[in-house]
């Protein structure tokens, strides 16, 4: 990950855990043990070689312990999950998102990751760092992923990440950085993404993406590539 996306990502962690803002998902809050059940059965479906990489993962009355996890400071809920470059190799459709409502970051970037994303990210509403990049993701960037309106970090760089960038990526109002380059994107770059007016940077490079840019960023210091 680069040095100003970690800083961002551990900025955008401490502060959140420190805040009384988080609120759950309608419905009672998953239990930590439900927690940690989701994420060995999420182990289970990785590569042998992966699931090594996670032998800390499991006690499961102690998951705030586990290599990569992050716990709230003020209720027993998993906050974060930072797993960066350790060779995890299988699917994100395994991993039971209902369970794990309660996140505001997921880093899994650099690693072995294939498949697509699952719909059912929609759930971690709390959401305000998502980072999949350097995988092998393949699929659509979902329209669902509009529902996470909390998002700040958006990164799906380098992956094999196909089709239309989602209209609806401008309903994501609190996006600051937006990286969707070295991908196999095609078509309009939307004009939706015009709305995004807290947007710092934005990559779309290394796409065959057509068209001329049909917007005009709001924010005069936005960084486009």
């Amino acid at each position: 990950m680069a040095p100003l996306a970690s800083k961002i990502l551990d900025s955008l962690t401490i502060l959140m855990m420190c805040t009384t803002a988080l609120v759950s998902a309608a419905g009672a809050l998953p239990s930590l043990e439900q927690q940690a059940g989701a994420l060995l059965a999420w182990k289970a479906s990785l590569s042998q070689q992966s699931q090594d990489a996670l032998r800390s993962w499991r006690n499961i009355s102690a998951p705030c312990r586990w290599q990569g996890i992050r716990c709230d400071g003020r209720r027993p809920v998993i906050a974060a999950i930072s797993l960066p470059g350790i060779r995890l190799r299988g699917t994100l459709e395994s991993l039971d998102f209902s369970a794990l409502r309660t996140l505001v970051a997921l880093e899994l970037s650099h690693n072995e990751l294939a498949g697509s994303i699952p719909v059912n990210i929609k759930l971690l509403k709390e959401l305000h760092a998502l980072l999949l990049h350097d995988n092998q993701i393949r699929g659509s960037i979902p329209p669902v992923l509009a529902n996470l309106t909390k998002l700040r970090l958006l990164m799906l760089h380098d992956n094999q990440v196909s089709g239309e960038i989602p209209r609806q990526i401008g309903e994501m109002g609190n996006l600051v950085s937006l990286n969707l380059s070295n991908n196999y994107l095609v078509g309009p770059i939307p004009c939706e993404i015009d709305h995004l007016k807290h947007l710092l940077k934005l990559d779309l490079s290394s796409n065959d993406l057509s068209g001329p840019v049909s917007f005009s960023p709001a924010n005069s210091s936005i960084k486009i590539l």
